[in-house]
């Protein structure tokens, strides 16, 4: 991680630079005192998905230090179907961020949003407790598949070892999250059934293995609440993880790492899109039943239209996409999509922000993985 000193002279000096362009784009130098005077009176307030929050407290801290008159409330991070359902509920968040593509469309459009930007992808990954045997063999078979040709014989058996422990052994346990309330509860069970198809020729295999099983699993509301799981050794695996959660938390807690997964099954590859949409899935819960289609993980932003503080939120975008806010994503394990895609009513786009995106309909490789807009 870059220092916070480095974070703050950078900050500073794209602050000084952001405001000129911004002040003379969107005012006269005359009208620029007034709305200053107006977002720094407005507190700015963040709602993003949980596995943001390590990147976006980064990007806010130098935000606060380029801009110590904006008044920052503290920042919700929670499952993206909470944090959008919070908003429709009491209009207070400056911006909303989602981890998937659906959540703000389905919950947000279009009484309180019509557009969303796609501005970061991420891979799953799976954290591994250290302190289980199951974790150990898993780990070092993991090592051994890196030496491998992907897709070769011994590669192909030893995914297949990695994933009968995690899903056919008994003995062990694996952390989830609610797929109604955070995309990573139901990504993971893309992953799981893309891990079928691609190493047992059977997508219901290794799904109806843990998913079929209340004794295989155990489910949170957010895939950050599964750490403590972990660490009092109730889980040997945690499925629904993201890289940009799992490198930060690895890092706190002691013996405790993670596994990458090929690109084929890991959510994370714009190119293998065809492929993961060879899968969906289906939750149950309460009497309700919803399918989620298999997509990338990719991140969406959206400044809602009763947003307290819309300046503030477009200062925090064009940090985002300045290159200490792409230094912060990558490092965080989130690589940048730029230009970032605009899925909804591009024209609703602060015009400060055009010159960072670009509607969809330049993208049409990639429409698959928004909502239909039929």
């Amino acid at each position: 991680m870059a220092s916070t000193t480095v974070w703050l002279i950078a900050g500073l000096i794209v602050g000084l630079v952001v405001g000129v362009v911004i002040g003379y784009a969107v005012a006269p130098p005359k009208v620029i005192t007034k709305t200053v005077t107006k977002y720094v009176n407005a507190t700015f307030a963040v709602g993003a998905a949980g596995t943001l929050k390590f990147a976006f407290n980064d990007i806010l801290q130098v935000m606060q230090s380029m801009y110590p008159n904006i008044t920052i409330a503290p920042a919700m991070f929670k499952g993206s179907g909470e944090v959008a359902h919070t908003e429709a509920t009491t209009q207070q968040f400056s911006i909303v961020a989602s981890a998937d593509t659906t959540t703000i469309p389905s919950v947000l459009f279009p009484n309180y949003t019509n557009y969303e930007i796609a501005f970061g992808i991420t891979q799953m990954v799976i954290i591994v407790n250290l302190n289980t045997t199951a974790g150990q063999e898993v780990y070092q078979l993991w090592k051994q598949a890196q030496a491998y040709p992907p897709m070769s014989a011994q590669y192909n058996e030893t995914w297949q070892k990695i994933w009968q422990i995690i899903a056919l052994n008994s003995s062990t346990v694996v952390g989830v999250s609610n797929p109604f309330t955070d995309p990573s509860g139901y990504q993971a069970q893309c992953v799981v059934k893309l891990a079928g198809l691609a190493f047992f020729n059977n997508a219901s295999y290794l799904y109806d293995a843990i998913y079929g099983n209340p004794s295989k699993y155990v489910m949170r509301n957010t895939e950050i609440d599964l750490l403590t799981l972990m660490t009092s050794g109730q889980v040997d695996f945690i499925l629904s993880a993201y890289e940009s959660n799992a490198i930060p938390q690895t890092q706190t807690y002691h013996n405790t790492v993670f596994i990458t997964l090929p690109p084929f099954i890991n959510l994370g590859n714009l190119s293998y899109v065809n492929y993961y949409h060879q899968v969906s899935v289906t939750w149950t819960e309460n009497g309700v039943t919803k399918t989620f289609v298999c997509n990338p993980v990719v991140y969406t932003i959206t400044i809602p239209f009763q947003a307290p503080n819309k300046q503030a939120a477009e200062y925090f975008l064009l940090l985002l996409y300045s290159p200490i806010g792409q230094k912060i994503l990558e490092e965080n394990g989130i690589q940048p999509i730029v230009p970032g895609i605009v899925y909804g009513n591009y024209s609703a786009v602060p015009n400060a922000i055009k010159p960072f995106v670009a509607p969809l309909s330049q993208y049409p490789q990639y429409a698959s993985i928004f909502p239909s807009q039929g």
